[in-house]
């Protein structure tokens, strides 16, 4: 019996994992970012450029996006309206990721829906705040 509740103990917290869409259209390996979030508990998928994350949203409803801020194929404040307008559920979290700051593209991004902007590196504590401070439940 008590093999049994730890088993189903195990899949409810799998049923109930957040899901995070990490961007990285440059391949320059965000394998940083990428370890932190499965770190924290987050299912994180890999996509690269804002087409393919924009039906990777509409086909699978990630909780959270993060995004790189010199994104490839469109300024992320597009993306972010294109995923807002997009009417499939409640739009999931958008965090941009830069290495260097760009304070009126942040400005516009976070305008069109982005949660917030984090600058590269960061650690797990800031990441972990920040998710938090957006509703996520990490």
């Amino acid at each position: 019996m008590h093999g049994e509740r730890q088993e189903a103990m195990v899949l409810e917290r799998l049923v109930d994992m957040t899901r995070c869409l990490l961007i990285d259209d440059d391949g320059r390996g965000k394998q940083h970012l990428e370890q932190m979030l499965s770190g924290l508990g987050l299912e994180t998928s890999l996509t690269a450029g804002g087409e393919v994350a924009l039906r990777f949203c509409n086909d699978n409803a990630p909780d959270v996006v993060m995004m790189p801020a010199r994104a490839a194929g469109g300024a992320p404040r597009d993306f972010v309206r294109r995923l807002r307008l997009s009417g499939r559920g409640k739009p999931p979290v958008v965090f941009l990721y830069a290495d260097t700051p760009d304070t009126e593209m942040f400005g516009q991004s976070i305008l069109e829906g982005a949660a917030d902007v984090l600058m590269m590196p960061c650690d797990s504590d800031l990441l972990h705040f920040k998710l938090r401070q957006a509703g996520i439940d990490v």
